[in-house]
């Protein structure tokens, strides 16, 4: 592969969808850990699946795209669409399907890779599982991936003066979230003091070496 370990996210891109396989390898190495946190929370077991299926689509996707503003937000904005297309899909047997009353988008999805430290991040981990998937999807951009506004709006498809806003929204959820959750006072009372730094601190649990078979 040519050109030095920092090319642009969307030029390794492009190498890659040209068949640079070795571009391919160093652009899962920088985001490939991320995505996999990204999906593991509501998917459970399907997200290697749906991780390899976004960076595929990216190579598909870019063609299309006018404007490169933000790798991290054409990427998340994709793993977004996987996502809920995995969720609708897994919903199609029941009979009525009020996506915006979802909690759980799939009943095996267990954070499997992120190993929690603390029983506060436990106790964290459990309540961001029972938050609607967008709400969740929005906290793990701005805290996890420490997106920016615009970033965020560009990947969830929103305008941008609304990100604020569903920001403090979904953070009002978790806190109600983590209130109805059976647990100790004392460790609830802990997270909830210092929940932001809580929350960021998720993204720095190890999810294990990535494995990014096949792209």
């Amino acid at each position: 592969m040519r050109g030095g370990p920092e090319r642009d996210d969307f030029a390794l891109l492009e190498a890659w969808s040209a068949g640079d396989a070795q571009a391919g390898d160093a652009l899962a190495r920088r985001h490939y850990a991320s995505v996999l946190r990204f999906f593991d929370l509501k998917a459970g077991s399907h997200a290697e699946d749906l991780t390899q299926k976004t960076f595929l689509a990216c190579t598909t996707a870019i063609a299309n795209l006018r404007e490169r503003t933000s790798f991290r937000a054409f990427l998340f904005g994709i793993a977004r669409n996987q996502l809920l297309h995995h969720i609708r899909s897994q919903s199609r047997a029941a009979a009525t399907f009020d996506f915006d009353d979802l909690r759980t988008g799939d009943a095996a999805a267990t954070p499997s890779r992120v190993v929690a430290m603390y029983e506060e991040q436990r106790l964290l981990l459990r309540a961001l599982q029972l938050l609607a998937v967008e709400a969740q999807m929005v906290l793990q951009m701005f805290y996890w991936e420490s997106m920016t506004n615009r970033e965020i709006a560009e990947a969830l498809g929103v305008p941008l003066s609304t990100v604020t806003t569903r920001v403090s929204r979904a953070r009002q959820a978790l806190e109600r979230a983590i209130a109805d959750i059976p647990g100790l006072d004392r460790h609830r009372t802990v997270l909830l003091e210092g929940l932001d730094s809580w929350v960021a601190s998720i993204a720095e649990l190890s999810l294990g070496e990535p494995v990014a078979r096949g792209l």
